[in-house]
């Protein structure tokens, strides 16, 4: 449906209205309202609106639903144009979650039409929020990718002894590779940088600016951390790792091809998992995948709790939903083009294509 009123859903008795919804500019309210939401995700959080901006120049809009003075529901979202897709609302751009939350249906109905009426007045032609769960609401649900996640046992040991005999005879030579790990703060984004953008290339992937993973460690320098395997002096795997409340996230990861023969990327997988149970978090985000996937069959040996994302559209007439996925079939030529340019020029390149590539 198109129209904004038909987001209220007509099946549940009408409620008095308190709430109103306006433009928000406190940022320490806002995130006392998320750290009080069981329900609401990192992302939710004010500072990775200004990430974004910082890299990518987009316009962000807070969204609040205020009663009596009091928070009810927030609602992120960043404006996103492109000349191939045209204009979007989304929360959040570039991460796996985002979306609405709120107090109450109403609110979240109210918040939603605020939204959508945003929307009209920017002549956006749609609306995604990333919501990590299901949510009753009448707006297109779509579900391509779903997130994998590992909880932790109480020590790394336990979790050490759940893998299979063959993923730890793996781990082990990896050590006896000589392969090694570190841990760095934002001094590493050069030596993951490296490898990251080398990765993409190589999948025929437009890649993220270099300044994109700085900025997401000035922002969040308590937060964020990368890790990298060595074979030797020299670096074959890394990953960004992000922390919220009991949680790790691997959001984003590469590694050189000769390196994973020596089982470079297990290895850095179970570190992450290693350091995460021994730094007393309850679980780890491996990030999204498409289901039946490489990286998604990867992921399993991990054991992980596969849970699908649920992406909701609201739609301006006559649009329809983006055909944004690199795995889409009609991409495949400029895939394979992408994979033999030199890296320095995807590297050049991919950050202007990608930022709008949400």
């Amino acid at each position: 449906m198109n129209s904004s009123s038909a987001i209220i859903d007509p099946a549940r008795p009408p409620e008095k209205l308190l709430t109103t919804v306006e433009a928000w500019n406190n940022q320490l309210r806002w995130d006392d309202y998320v750290a009080a939401r069981a329900d609401a995700s990192n992302y939710h959080r004010w500072i990775w609106g200004d990430v974004i901006t910082r890299t990518y120049g987009h316009q962000c809009y807070r969204l609040a639903a205020v009663e009596n003075g009091i928070l009810r529901g927030v609602l992120p979202l960043c404006l996103v144009k492109s000349r191939l897709f045209g204009a979007s609302l989304i929360s959040m751009p570039f991460f796996s979650y985002g979306g609405v939350l709120a107090d109450r249906p109403s609110v979240r109905d109210q918040l939603l039409c605020q939204a959508v009426k945003l929307a009209e007045n920017l002549e956006v032609g749609r609306i995604e929020l990333r919501q990590a769960s299901s949510v009753p609401m009448s707006w297109i649900c779509h579900t391509p990718k779903v997130t994998m996640e590992v909880q932790l046992p109480a020590s790394a040991d336990e979790l050490w002894k759940g893998l299979s005999s063959g993923l730890r005879n793996k781990i082990r030579n990896a050590k006896k590779n000589g392969l090694t790990v570190t841990w760095e703060g934002g001094g590493g984004v050069d030596t993951f940088y490296r490898i990251f953008s080398t990765n993409m290339r190589n999948l025929g992937t437009p890649v993220y600016p270099s300044a994109w993973f700085a900025n997401i460690c000035t922002c969040l320098p308590e937060e964020s951390r990368f890790i990298t395997v060595w074979d030797g002096k020299e670096a074959v795997a890394s990953g960004i790792v992000t922390s919220f409340r009991d949680g790790v996230e691997l959001p984003w990861s590469g590694s050189l091809p000769e390196s994973r023969k020596k089982y470079s990327v297990l290895l850095m997988y179970w570190s992450v998992l290693e350091w995460a149970a021994n730094q007393g978090y309850r679980v780890v985000d491996l990030g999204r995948c498409t289901a039946g996937g490489g990286t998604y069959e990867f992921k399993r040996h991990f054991g992980c709790v596969e849970s699908p994302l649920h992406w909701y559209y609201w739609l301006a007439p006559g649009k329809s939903l983006p055909a944004t996925r690199p795995d889409d079939p009609r991409y495949r030529l400029a895939t394979n083009i992408w994979r033999h340019l030199p890296l320095p020029l995807a590297n050049r390149i991919g950050p202007l294509i990608v930022r709008s590539l949400p």
